[in-house]
């Protein structure tokens, strides 16, 4: 049977033609559904369905199908399917990875003629002359088909020509296609040329209308639930069925008898860009949005000479949205002046005394506005399947606003006395069930005799009190929310010197408008003007919290705080952004005297503080907009930002691709200009984002390969109990992290970026340090081995197994020597000898997976080198899972650690060296933070064959420095390695470098550019070490370099994964001795000659076995 696998289909599908005839057709259960093609017209009817069984490999699988009366391919196999058992399809190796709870098969694609796709060619050479659309003649390897045509977007790229994603029917091998060209010249196509491909439609299954009412019941019972009175509920449920279609969101509907969008530009030519480029997933991502908005209706194909980009934005939930880069036809486009309603009048109308609100809101508002249609040819979007036009109000077109505002209001008007309507945003507002009932349902009459749909999820029916535009409304009137005023209400009171100077510094700004502010702020003034040997007498005591109290009511108090905007004047966004958080002010400038409308602050989370500068800066504007939007849509705004490159990021790409995509959100917003400010003139929101309030908010949702900075945050140790069971390891969740990091208000940058931005007012400011080494350097070991006996005494556990050896020792893989339980143990799977280990008593555990895991020596590594270095010397029973739940619940690991994945595709490894010393890979890491000795990079080299790793701390990495550290360093410590390898840096690619290779006798060679892979091993330690530091290193004295050689010992002496050895044993053919292990009370002379011997034979032996080991290893490696 030829089984197709279809993402663009949403369920599974069989041909009744597959069944077998003489039983296959008892096995359909008759049912009917509409089943419709993705051009939305053609149906196919379906007999019923069937489950089918269908062995893919050695792999049985089954899925509910529907039986149709024929297919393309036999049987068709959907996204039920692919969710169902995880597929994996490469399309690159032609596999597809399947999987169910036990086990995952690898299957080829069947590769033929009658695949899906084919090539669209042209039949004839084609002139296709300036500003004109021609039709041509194209061949297709179908003999007769209605299939989609989808253009070629290389061709679409390197030529102007322009052709639309369109059905076609194919008749005896021929078709005819539409190629416009926008150009004021000719532009020529040869024949033979792939235009593009033509694909057999897909499937897609439609909802019947059982389904809908279900959708529609299931809302009007969750808006209704709150109501308490039974009597009251069944009415309020009998008038929202009466309009029930308003709050059905199976379809999406166009409002009918309104006043459609209108578009008017000045005389400028229409603006055309080229289709963004993006990867073919996200080709396919943005092919199938484009086919869904086709489907509804709301866009439809177009010839226009106007060609918007389109591009994709990631969701919260991973999905993708589709929006437009309206940038060129907005700076053309005539401003709608038709005025938004006064927030402030408009809400001082419900006063008090209302007792009934409902809240509604519409459902994707803009698209349910129809465009004029002489104007929809200016909404054109191109997207590398084609050109399309928009059949509905878009987002991100200038007079969107107040467009949709008109017809709001023009739609309501009968209800303007007991309804306000803020774009989308409706309230309705009454004293009393009766009369609300009644006003109710006059609104929702007018929303569905214009056939309009609301958003259920939304909208509040008949409450007591609601939210609306950052107003809480209620039976006592109006007041304004906390939420304008977090910002302010949440500063956290200074605890140090710096912190209470910045507190002053950013409200001194505002004391022209607080009474007395000299007098009120006396306290705090008192104990910030210290002279410098004074600094450390800092003392915040009671008169000092009244004060900054005091100081922060009087900021958000009247006349100070204005709850509303001024149309008459621009609204003002200063907004600036620190590593810490974001900060943002909303004022207006009446007639000289500031009003300050909303503050905002919020802290960054940990990916966001690895953007850089000017993606923060930008970050704060788009926080600030999501969280004033109702007081910034449809105005006039100016921003001040102290980041000068913004200045012009809505008039002209920055060069920064998530820049670049804030500004093409903010196009539906009416930025009149960004003005740059100065960092000592941007106290308040500099401030604000100094000391943000928490917020789980993510924006930027797509990782654009930003270099990975890491950030410094408290570490907090798991204790685990002294009792009975042998470990607790606490496992921390993802809402605990968000717990912790909301408790750690004081975020640092000890490993910072890559660029350095002086300039930028948002730079962490020098802390002061000390010299001293830091305790944390000494081993923090609290394991003692020599309480193994004692503690063995006290462990119930312990003595019962001791009482079962002593009955009858030869049944038990234990033995009692010196007054200590051991457990005899196989080391290695091919071995044949006992290794004793210590039988380690439950009090014990804790301090010994302290040492192991948390001690500098042990550098915080994960479960598999932690089991492998404890497993040779003792043994608890559910050992490996004791450890791997301890490693689990370290807070410093889940802050730092980096999930990583294998990448398709085969490995080409470097062939293994044939012992030490033979082959060096050498590479830098940083810049990071300047330390207390001056240290700003690492260098780390890597021996290719025993993978010992040497990392040494340098103030720079020029190519002296780097010649003189490895010369020194390396070179005087264990010889002249024969080769050297190392990237194309200026560091190693020079004179200096290239006259020691010859001087001393060592071969460099050079990686490929842009290739680090080549030196991938390297590169692996060099991604490992920087967290392993982070979790180690203190905030204050900034000393990641004193970490350094503990983080080295401790990976030199953890088992590597490929070799099965450590670094340190076949760098010196022994174990090391750690401060575990015990003390000798003896101590054998040997002979140098007999040591060197012995050695020789150790060292040999581990040779042969570890080149066994990377071989086999890379062997798996180029077939993952």
């Amino acid at each position: 049977m030829k089984v197709m696998i279809d993402t663009g289909a949403n369920r599974s599908f069989i041909s009744i033609k597959a069944l077998d005839p003489s039983y296959g057709k008892h096995l359909v259960t008759k049912s009917h559904s509409r089943i419709i093609l993705a051009d939305g017209h053609t149906s196919l009817s379906v007999f019923g369905t069937m489950t089918l069984s269908i062995t893919m490999g050695d792999m049985l699988t089954s899925i509910k199908a529907f039986v149709v009366k024929e297919l393309c391919a036999d049987c068709i196999l959907g996204m039920d399917f692919i969710h169902k058992y995880k597929l994996i399809i490469n399309t690159e190796e032609q596999i597809v990875s399947i999987s169910d709870d036990y086990k995952r098969t690898t299957l080829k694609f069947a590769i033929n003629k009658n695949d899906t796709r084919y090539p669209t060619r042209l039949i004839n050479n084609v002139r296709v002359p300036p500003k004109q659309t021609v039709t041509v003649p194209v061949s297709v390897e179908l003999s007769s088909a209605q299939v989609l045509f989808r253009p070629s977007f290389k061709l679409q790229q390197r030529s102007p020509v322009v052709m639309l994603n369109s059905a076609l029917t194919i008749h005896h091998h021929t078709s005819f296609i539409s190629l416009h060209n926008p150009t004021t010249y000719s532009y020529s196509l040869p024949r033979g040329i792939i235009l593009g491909t033509t694909t057999i439609p897909t499937l897609s299954f439609k909802r019947n209308s059982t389904t809908d009412h279900q959708i529609v019941h299931k809302n009007i019972n969750n808006l209704i639930r709150h109501i308490d009175n039974p009597e009251q509920q069944d009415r309020v449920k009998t008038l929202l069925n009466q309009y029930a279609k308003l709050f059905d969101t199976s379809k999406l509907t166009v409002a009918s008898n309104v006043t459609s969008h209108a578009i008017k530009t000045l005389d400028h030519p229409p603006p055309v860009s080229k289709p963004y480029y993006s990867t073919p997933s996200k080709q396919e991502e943005m092919y199938k949005i484009v086919q869904e908005l086709l489907h509804f209706g709301l866009i439809r194909p177009s010839d226009s000479p106007y060609a918007a980009p389109a591009l994709l934005v990631a969701k919260q939930d991973g999905t993708w949205r589709m929006v437009v880069d309206y940038k060129k036809l907005n700076n053309i486009t005539i401003k709608d002046n038709h005025p938004l309603p006064n927030v402030e009048q408009a809400i001082q109308l419900l006063g008090g005394g209302y007792n009934f609100f409902s809240k509604l809101d519409m459902k994707s508002g803009f698209w349910q506005l129809p465009i004029k249609e002489e104007d929809k040819f200016k909404t054109a979007f191109i997207t590398p399947d084609g050109l399309f036009e928009w059949n509905v109000l878009a987002q991100g077109l200038k007079n969107s606003p107040p467009s949709f505002q008109r017809v709001m209001t023009d739609i309501l008007s009968p209800c303007r006395e007991f309804s306000l309507v803020y774009i989308h945003d409706i309230v309705v507002y009454s004293r009393s069930f009766e009369e609300h009932l009644n006003h109710l349902a006059q609104v929702l009459a007018a929303l569905s005799k214009h056939n309009f749909q609301l958003n259920p999820v939304k909208c509040n029916i008949f409450h007591q009190h609601i939210d609306y535009l950052s107003h809480t409304i209620s039976e006592f009137g109006v007041k304004p929310n906390n939420e304008k005023i977090q910002a302010i209400i949440k500063l956290r009171e200074p605890s140090k010197l710096a912190e209470a100077n910045k507190f002053l510094g950013s409200i001194s700004w505002y004391r022209k408008f607080i009474p007395q502010f000299a007098t009120v702020a006396a306290p705090i003034h008192r104990v910030t003007n210290l002279t410098k040997p004074n600094r450390r007498q800092f003392v915040w005591g009671e008169a000092q919290q009244q004060a900054f109290l005091q100081l922060k009511a009087l900021l958000i108090k009247s006349p100070l705080f204005l709850n509303f905007p001024n149309d008459n004047y621009p609204l003002i966004l200063t907004t600036d952004a620190s590593k810490v958080g974001i900060g943002g002010t909303l004022q207006q400038n009446i007639d000289g005297e500031i009003k300050n409308l909303y503050y905002h602050s919020q802290v960054t989370s940990p990916t966001q503080r690895r953007y850089d500068p000017i993606e923060l800066e930008t970050l704060a504007i788009w926080l600030c907009f999501q969280r004033m939007r109702s007081y910034l849509l449809g105005r006039s705004i100016i921003i001040y930002t102290d980041h000068c490159p913004l200045c012009k990021m809505m008039n002209s790409s920055v060069k920064n691709r998530r820049v670049d995509r804030i500004s093409i959100l903010l196009q539906e917003y009416n930025i009149e200009k960004i003005i740059h400010i100065k960092g000592q003139h941007n106290c308040l929101a500099d401030y604000l984002s100094r000391h943000p309030i928490q917020n789980d908010e993510e924006i930027f949702d797509e990782d654009y390969g930003i270099n990975m900075l890491f950030q410094w945050e408290p570490p907090e140790m798991v204790h685990v109990p002294e009792n009975n069971s042998q470990i607790v390891g606490a496992v921390v969740t993802r809402s605990k992290m968000k717990q912790i990091a909301q408790r750690q208000d004081q975020i640092h940058v000890t490993i910072p970026s890559i660029t350095n931005d002086k300039s930028s007012s948002s730079s962490q400011e020098k802390i002061e340090h000390s010299d001293e080494v830091t305790s944390d350097l000494i081993t923090s070991n609290n394991f003692d081995i020599t309480q193994i006996k004692i503690e063995q005494a006290k462990d119930p556990v312990i003595q019962n197994k001791l009482k079962e050896i002593m009955k009858d020792s030869t049944k038990h893989s234990y033995v009692f020597k010196d007054g200590i339980l051991y457990k005899l143990a196989l080391m290695r799977s091919n071995s044949t000898t006992k290794t004793k280990l210590i039988y380690l008593p439950s009090s014990m555990i804790n301090s010994l997976l302290q040492f192991y895991h948390n001690d500098p020596l042990s550098g915080h590594f994960g479960i598999r080198r932690t089991y492998l270095k404890i497993k040779n010397k003792f043994w608890w029973p559910k050992m490996k899972q004791s450890i791997s739940k301890y490693i689990q619940s370290c807070l410093p690991c889940q802050q730092y650690n980096i999930n990583r994945s294998k990448k398709p595709g085969q490995l080409y490894p470097i062939p293994v060296p044939e012992g030490p010393f033979q082959l060096i890979g050498i590479d830098y890491c940083g810049p990071f933070k300047k330390t207390p000795r001056g240290n700003l990079y690492v260098l780390c080299i890597t021996d290719y064959f025993t993978r010992w790793v040497t990392a040494i701390a340098l103030p720079d990495c020029s190519a002296q420095t780097t010649a003189q550290a490895l010369f020194q360093e390396y070179i005087c410590r264990y010889g002249v390695p024969k080769s050297i390898l190392s990237d194309q840096g200026t560091h190693f690619k020079n004179q200096l470098m290239e006259a020691m290779a010859k001087l001393i006798g060592y071969n460099h060679i050079f990686s490929s550019v842009y290739h680090p892979q080549t030196n991938g091993m390297v590169e692996r330690f060099n991604a490992t070490f920087v967290p392993q530091i982070a979790k180690l290193q203190d905030r204050e004295n900034n000393n990641w370099d004193e970490f350094l050689l503990p983080v080295v010992f401790a990976y030199n002496t953890g088992i590597h994964a490929t070799t099965g050895y450590s670094p340190f044993q076949l760098q010196y053919g022994r174990d090391p001795r750690l401060p575990t292990d015990e003390p000798s009370t003896s101590f054998t002379f040997n002979k140098p000659q007999d040591y060197y011997e012995q050695l020789k034979k150790n060292l040999l032996i581990l040779q042969r076995q570890t080149r066994d080991n990377v071989n086999s290893r890379q062997q798996r490696y180029k077939h993952r």
